[in-house]
């Protein structure tokens, strides 16, 4: 059993709030010295009674399983109580339900599944929920799936207190048995909201709706309608559990999950078959509008923009250097440079200059006193007033991260198989002065796996060293000066990341799963999984949302709550891109001996409309 540990609010640093309620706000936060992520549910003493926060924490210590969000600590506040929880990263069932994400059949009754056994375990105790629904189930992500687990135990009573009043009828009225309105709370009463959610899972509705009054009078009065679509085992599970009557219903948890684990078995044994959840429909594909396209003479790809002050390089006869920038595009190790308008060119620009490198350009990233060029085993400053020149080197891969002030950059790479070397060193810059490199601060992180899945800044103060490990991916967070805050982690492998639009927000692909797109933040944590509908080559965040692009040209965009809103074909594929603005990109697709540089505005092909 857990044990009450007292703890002081400064030994957890807050990284945002992610949820509230009539009783107080949920945190998630990291424990400063453990690197723990744990949620914090602050509970307002003017809300939340003694009596009710005992209670609850009484109920919490007592249970401990899978399937129930787990209670490790208590905490006072100067304004209220604290308990330490279970951090779970992907939201509540409401997340999904309210979103456009199809839920296969066994994704569906095993969200179930977990919420009867959570509340075997409790019933078996004699405590009852009294409040279940999907904004008190939690997910945690799994490969493919989720773990749901049943927080919440505000109101939850005991059995056999059959008598008392207190709590009179609150619970949530879309979600309440029969009895619950006349304050009666037996078990089956949570088997009854379990009904109503597996209803809405299956369905994508709940069965009744309406005022709190209209929902009281069908919970009491009118029999569900289920429609003919559904299988007649889950016909008959669903009806069995949403009867008025109690001796009707399911008499315990085990029993419920039981009917539904035959259900299952039936389906993958191919006896049973049910059509797509939810009843999703995808908006018609259309075929992209034309793009206006450059020549350009050389077979290349586009890499990045770099501002170009006046005194850096001569703009092209009949352009001011202060409406250019400079664009870097690349071919294995030579780099070439164009003069590239801020509105963009209508004309194939030509090479101001060039360069080679020993080895291939990976990436162009842009700071403010140029760009820093990195290829798989060294990085190079592109100064506008100073040149280019080698500032790091190493003998084997290594991968960088430059920030975005372009104040210090940072190199990790595996060492020995069991631990991972970062090495942060700082720029110093002053005009008419050579760029100043310091020492570099260096981190040990020990690892039982050498696979790096990236290396990023998070701003201008910190960075995260991405690792796969096992059946995990986790997030080592450092500060520039070379700390070590904590790490996070999920429980799926992550393949690839990539930063969006959004402050501390990444999308990624999920390993083994082509067409599963993560959605993370990392300040607070969360990780969405959203699907899609191809497989993607690209992923990229814009600023209607989520593109995806497949080799042969299909793409689809991925709203904030998961849902596929346009989709459309015949694109060319690039083999590199560059974002110019929220809604804009530059597409380099080679060609023989010469390359087309696509301009790609979605604003200006309907995507900020939801027509599809």
């Amino acid at each position: 059993m857990a044990k009450i540990q007292p703890i002081q609010r400064s030994q957890y640093r807050l990284l945002g709030l992610v949820g509230h309620g009539q009783f107080g706000q949920v945190y998630c936060a990291i424990h400063r010295q453990t690197g723990a992520l744990v949620a914090l549910k602050y509970l307002h003493k003017d809300r939340f009674s003694t009596h009710k926060f005992l209670r609850e924490l009484r109920f919490l210590l007592s249970l401990e399983h899978p399937n129930i969000v787990t209670c490790y600590a208590l905490e006072h506040a100067g304004s209220g109580r604290q308990l330490v929880l279970d951090y779970c990263e992907s939201g509540t069932l409401r997340s999904i339900l309210d979103s456009d994400i199809t839920l296969t059949l066994e994704e569906a009754l095993g969200l179930v599944l977990d919420i009867l056994a959570g509340l075997e375990h409790a019933h078996q105790r004699g405590i009852v929920h009294c409040d279940i629904k999907p904004e008190n189930v939690l997910l945690q992500l799994t490969p493919g799936g989720w773990i749901a687990r049943i927080s919440d135990f505000g109101i939850a009573r005991l059995s056999q207190d059959s008598k008392e009043s207190e709590v009179g009828h609150s619970g949530s009225p879309a979600y309440m048995a029969p009895e619950r309105f006349y304050n009666q709370h037996p078990t089956a009463s949570d088997l009854y909201a379990v009904g109503i959610i597996l209803y809405e899972v299956l369905l994508g509705k709940r069965p009744f709706s309406g005022t709190p009054l209209e929902l009281m009078v069908a919970h009491l009065n009118q029999v569900p309608i289920i429609p003919d679509e559904l299988p007649e085992p889950l016909k008959k599970i669903v009806g069995t559990a949403l009867q008025k009557l109690l001796p009707k219903r399911f008499q315990s948890a085990q029993v419920m999950r039981q009917a539904l684990l035959q259900v299952l078995d039936q389906h993958q044994a191919q006896t049973l078959s049910i059509s797509t959840i939810g009843g999703k429909v995808l908006p018609t594909a259309r075929p992209a509008p034309d793009l206006p396209w450059l020549t350009i003479p050389h077979a290349i790809e586009v890499m990045g923009l770099a501002e170009l002050p006046s005194q850096a390089v001569a703009a092209p006869q009949g352009s001011s250097p202060s409406q250019s920038k400079l664009l870097i595009a690349s071919n294995q190790g030579h780099v070439w440079f164009y003069h590239w308008p801020n509105h963009g060119s209508t004309v194939s620009p030509g090479p101001t200059q060039g360069f080679t490198l020993p080895t291939p350009v990976q990436q162009f990233v842009p700071v403010p006193q140029g760009g820093m060029l990195i290829t798989a085993t060294s990085l190079h400053l592109l100064s506008m007033t100073h040149g280019l020149g080698r500032i790091a080197q190493a003998t084997d891969p290594v991968h960088t991260a430059v920030a975005p002030n372009g104040q210090w950059f940072a190199t990790a790479q595996s060492v020995g198989g069991t631990t991972i070397e970062l090495l942060i060193r700082h720029l110093k810059s002053q005009p008419n002065e050579p760029i100043k490199i310091s020492a570099a601060s260096q981190v040990s992180i020990p690892v039982t796996a050498k696979e790096i899945v990236a290396l990023l800044p998070l701003d201008s103060d910190h960075l995260v060293l991405v690792m796969s490990q096992h059946q995990q991916t986790v997030f080592h967070l450092i500060t520039r000066r070379g700390t070590y805050e904590g790490s996070l982690s999920v429980s799926v492998k992550i393949a690839s990341l990539m930063a969006t639009l959004r402050p501390y927000g990444y999308v990624g692909q999920e390993m083994n799963c082509p067409k599963s797109l993560l959605v993370i933040d990392l300040k607070p944590f969360r990780v969405m999984r959203y699907r899609a509908d191809i497989v993607p080559k690209w992923v990229f965040g814009s600023a209607f949302g989520y593109g995806l692009l497949s080799q042969d040209g299909q793409f689809s965009l991925i709203n904030e709550a998961g849902q596929i809103t346009h989709r459309l074909t015949n694109l060319p594929c690039p083999t590199a891109m560059v974002q110019l603005s929220p809604s804009q990109f530059l597409w380099s697709v080679p060609s023989y001996d010469s390359s087309r540089l696509y301009t790609v505005d979605f604003a200006q092909m309907g995507l900020a409309t939801n027509d599809g």
